[in-house]
């Protein structure tokens, strides 16, 4: 009786950590490949600090990216686009008025 209250126990402790460690680490890579993009934990992607759903804008992006490229999964290295497209974005916002104008007509 005692062997099967202490298998039981292993096999309990186990599982509860394969299942706090596959949480955690559930993409690492994907971490470290986004760390060029400025990424220091999952909210660069994600608003739960575990990851998953929901996600924030940058996160929602990607998976919009994913669909509209018909990809099998995300692919960090789509993040240069958008940082390209928001200084982009940030860079034309920041021009005066005028040259908005002059440099749209043209």
């Amino acid at each position: 009786m005692k062997k099967l209250k202490i298998s039981f126990a292993v096999i309990f402790v186990t599982g509860f950590i394969a299942l706090i460690a596959s949480e955690s680490v559930a993409y690492p890579p994907f971490l470290f490949k986004a760390r060029k993009f400025g990424a220091k934990d999952c909210t660069f992607c994600h608003i739960n600090p575990e990851g998953g759903p929901p996600w924030n804008d940058r996160g929602k992006w990607l998976i919009q990216e994913k669909e509209k490229r018909k990809a099998d999964q995300v692919d960090v290295e789509w993040l240069a686009s958008i940082s390209q497209e928001m200084t982009r974005l940030k860079n034309r916002a920041l021009r005066p008025q005028s040259l908005r104008q002059s440099f749209n007509s043209s």
